[in-house]
């Protein structure tokens, strides 16, 4: 089977005794192009036509008495065995023609169950090389070379007669004759073709039953169709020729149909002519995209079999870049949404840039010398140096409440103050005066202020005053485990000191009592 990859259109060159007719199917329905009669005058036209569509493939179907149908039994055998078997049997048999194939259609039922193979070729493949040619020398896919035999038995798929243990299907074809394809359970056994000639006799009824009368004497006679086994024969025309839909004769037992009562052939236009059942067969496999390649040889198919390579690429290609998409989409929106944001602040940041422009052309160029370029350096340092982060110190103190977690914290005291001055007999200086209160912030300008930060808590225990004392010693020892802060506690729950302040409480079983801690930054 081939499938049109999505295509809405194929080329199809019905080849028979006479002539050639172009077909299109495209948009559900199969119409006729041209017919094409001696090779000489009409060659010309096809490759004109081949010239101006490269794009849209074809199928060769061949409705001709030269196909010849050969059943062999060979022994059951698998694998590259039965490749080779196969193909020196089909060389043996038709070695003067590439349009040839063998399909297994049953085991034998007794003795050691031999395959049943049928070999089938297009015998005279000089009526399909030179337009097979044609069309590959413009690099156009052949996608399949079948005959009407074949789409019989697509056919009889259709009107679901597959399972019929013995059928013979007839068709009269106004342009090629009377073809009869006979079928197993569904699988094609045997064709023949009546040529047009005959099949324009008068009394078509007599010449129907003679052609079938000999067609179930040689199955008989090959041992394809045991003698006392009925034959159902399916007969379709153009147009009904008899008013009955069912006989029986010798074991023969007729239906009868008209093609131009089915429902599909308004869908077929064919000039000149009634569609049969060929046409009808094409239409109903082309909706499945079902027609079987079965005589085309690897070289005949070779464009079709790039397209497919290129297609499969294109697919993997596809397949790939989808999934890159998806495992990158995550950095692709957060990307995107960082451009955003980018976009976000230059928006609001244009106006602030307009107004500092705006200001700085107001000020003049007043050039500093380079010595108080590096005290206004060395200050700026010196000042950066004493900076603190609030951040970094609370998260210090969260680590110490984890480690006593009845502690609770009543505010937190933040105080920059300059380091304690020593007079030269090393006594403090006393710093109530106004220059004390500018002390600070020299000391910051100098390097010398220090950051004190005193922290009140209370705490609680269900236990004793000594415990709910020992949970403060528990969070300042977790303070001093931090290099670089001097931790004291300036009052604990219970005070030791002659001058104890008891800021205790008894409530129940419960101790409560409040705490001071004094936290400085080492210098």
């Amino acid at each position: 089977m081939f499938s049109l990859f999505g295509q809405s259109k194929i080329n199809l060159l019905l080849i028979d005794v006479d002539e050639v007719i172009h077909l299109r199917w495209k948009a559900g329905r199969l119409t006729q192009i041209a017919r094409y009669g001696a090779l000489d005058t009409n060659f010309d036209r096809f490759h004109v036509f081949l010239e101006n569509d490269r794009k849209t493939p074809f199928a060769i179907i061949a409705d001709v008495i030269e196909e010849d149908f050969r059943i062999e039994n060979a022994a059951h055998v698998t694998g590259s065995d039965r490749r080779a078997m196969v193909a020196r049997k089909l060389n043996n048999f038709f070695r003067g023609t590439p349009f040839r194939t063998a399909r297994v259609i049953g085991r034998e039922k007794v003795g050691r169950k031999d395959d049943r193979i049928l070999f089938t070729a297009l015998t005279k493949p000089e009526m399909f090389e030179p337009w097979i040619a044609r069309i590959l020398a413009q690099k156009i896919p052949v996608l399949a070379v079948t005959s009407a035999v074949y789409l019989m038995e697509h056919f009889a798929h259709t009107l679901t007669m597959s399972g019929t243990p013995h059928l013979l299907i007839v068709n009269q074809e106004i342009n090629s004759g009377l073809r009869q394809t006979y079928l197993q359970n569904g699988r094609v056994i045997f064709g023949r073709l009546t040529p047009a000639g005959v099949s324009r006799s008068d009394n078509f009824s007599e010449l129907l039953i003679e052609q079938c009368e000999q067609t179930r004497n040689y199955l008989e006679r090959i041992k394809q169709l045991p003698y006392d086994a009925p034959l159902q024969v399916y007969v379709f025309t153009p147009e009904a020729f008899t008013n009955e839909r069912e006989s029986t004769k010798n074991l023969l037992q007729f239906h009868y149909g008209s093609i131009a009562e089915m429902p599909l052939t308004g869908k077929i236009e064919i000039e000149s002519m009634q569609p049969g059942a060929v046409a009808y067969s094409l239409v109903s496999s082309l909706r499945k995209n079902a027609i079987q390649n079965v005589y085309a040889p690897d070289r005949t198919l070779r464009y079709q079999q790039f397209q497919r390579i290129k297609a499969l690429l294109y697919s993997v290609s596809a397949i790939t870049i989808f999934a890159t998409a998806i495992a990158v989409w995550p950095t692709l929106v957060d990307v995107f949404a960082k451009l955003e944001q980018q976009r976000q602040l230059i928006d609001q940041t244009a106006p602030l840039l307009v107004e500092y422009e705006k200001l700085t052309e107001r000020f003049p160029e007043t050039p500093i010398q380079s010595a108080q370029m590096e005290i206004v350096v060395e200050t700026h340092d010196r000042i950066a140096g004493q900076a603190i982060r609030p951040a970094a110190l609370l998260a210090l103190i969260s680590e110490g409440l984890a480690m006593s977690p009845d502690l609770e914290l009543l505010r937190i005291v933040w105080d920059l103050e300059a380091v304690t001055r020593l007079s030269n007999e090393g006594e403090p200086i006393d710093d109530s005066s106004l220059a004390a209160f500018l002390e600070v912030p020299s000391a910051v300008v100098n390097g010398n202020s220090q950051l004190v930060i005193t922290v009140y808590g209370s705490v609680q225990s269900e236990v004793s005053f000594r415990d709910a004392t020992e949970q403060v010693m528990v969070f300042v020892r977790a303070l001093k485990g931090r290099s670089g802060y001097e931790v004291t506690p300036l009052s604990l729950p219970v005070d030791a000191s002659s001058n104890i302040n008891f800021a205790t409480t008894v409530d129940g079983g419960t101790t409560r009592g409040e705490f001071t801690i004094e936290i400085r930054r080492e210098r």
